[in-house]
């Protein structure tokens, strides 16, 4: 922990393809949540709805299609007003696509996208929802977190990377009419000891068209990262280092859901699972376990176990909970009954961790954009 090192890792905006496939299959998993009409601009309003509801989902882009795969299971009122088409359309309007307020397109236009699905969806069958409680699927689920406040309780090199797409993001949204596509990417490089950290390179490629200005784009990159990095120097900030990049999102790669696991965890110094969180409701132990050990690690830190704490759980099918918990705060292992202990016996079983989870005041498509760790979330608490 006192030895500087680098820590690198990165992130990609909304209109990323893979991202777009990440936010679009959970617009589908919110609606059955929350029971949420579908509106153009993803944003629905909530009514009341049975939060029981079943989601298995995957998609992929490419150019001007999207193709949604799985398996809904819900009531009928709730399946009867599900449209997928308008939940998908209003992702791609959320991440940038379509005439911006400079009126210039940026393609594929929401309007136009073909939504291609190949699902089944129809109620849960008899006496399925019953078993809802137990994994109907194997995982290893990893949870870490770490003692800096600063940095969400998030290896350094990671938050910092989604604090620059984010402020790129809203930067796009107020300034970049015109000029900047909703496509990129960012890769930071920090040293760290542990206990601080000073960034040190910046990669961001932005998506743009053939008559951008360019000393726009490179302002425009400057102030996110200035932002992001405020109150420490400033790194070496490259920009479109492969030069143009006018052939973005969908329309230049293809996309699926579930590539960005390393960007929707921890970053690449933080071992994952390998299970997607994305498409899945919360009885899924896949997004359930992701979650309960991200909370248990937050834990560990709470209680003053040490500066790091990285906590993994291994869930069979059938189980009810997981069959096997591993502890480890700066380099000292525990396992089973003895991590238990030291977390302070926490409720670990599947039906109670969802539904202290499943009820909480989030939209799914953002947390698929930017990550899950925001504070104040049910697994952030600790």
């Amino acid at each position: 922990m006192n030895e500087k090192r680098i820590e690198t890792a990165e992130c990609v905006l909304p209109g990323h393809p893979d991202k777009l496939c990440d936010a679009a299959v959970d617009a589908v998993v919110d609606f059955v949540r929350r029971g949420r009409r579908p509106r153009f601009d993803g944003d629905g309003a909530a009514r009341e709805g049975d939060p029981g509801g079943q989601c298995g989902l995957e998609a992929a882009v490419i150019f001007g299609t999207i193709y949604v795969t799985g398996r809904i299971a819900a009531r009928k009122d709730l399946l009867d007003a599900l449209d997928i088409e308008a939940l998908v359309r209003g992702v791609y309007a959320r991440a940038g696509y379509g005439k911006d307020a400079a009126g210039f397109v940026w393609s594929p236009h929401p309007e136009t996208l073909g939504v291609m699905t190949q699902l089944c969806v129809g109620p849960f069958a008899e006496g399925e929802r019953e078993m809802r409680h137990l994994s109907d699927d194997q995982a290893v689920c990893i949870g870490y977190a770490n003692d800096l406040e600063e940095t969400a309780h998030l290896p350094p090199a990671h938050w910092l990377a989604r604090q620059i797409g984010r402020h790129l993001y809203d930067l796009r949204r107020a300034r970049g009419a015109g000029q900047v596509g909703p496509d990129g990417k960012v890769v930071v490089r920090v040293e760290t000891d542990g206990a601080s950290w000073r960034p040190v390179h910046v990669s961001i490629s932005l998506h743009h068209h053939e008559g951008s200005d360019w000393l726009f784009l490179r302002e425009l990159a400057e102030e996110a990262v200035r932002t992001a990095c405020a109150g420490r120097p400033t790194p070496v900030i490259e920009l479109n280092g492969a030069g143009m990049f006018v052939a973005g999102g969908p329309m230049g790669d293809n996309g699926l859901s579930g590539k960005k696991l390393v960007i929707d965890a921890y970053g690449p110094t933080v071992p994952i699972g390998g299970g997607a969180w994305s498409g899945k409701d919360f009885r899924k132990v896949d997004r359930l376990g992701g979650l309960l050990a991200r909370r248990l690690a937050r834990s560990a830190i709470r209680r003053g176990l040490g500066r790091e704490a990285r906590v993994t759980l291994e869930y069979i099918p059938g189980c009810d909970r997981p069959v096997g918990i591993d502890l480890v705060v700066d380099g000292c292992a525990w396992s089973g009954e003895d991590a238990l202990s030291r977390l302070g016996d926490p409720v670990i079983d599947n039906h109670s961790v969802w539904q202290a989870f499943v009820s909480a005041p989030i939209d799914l498509p953002e947390l698929a954009r930017w990550g899950h760790q925001i504070p104040g979330l049910p697994w952030e608490t600790g």
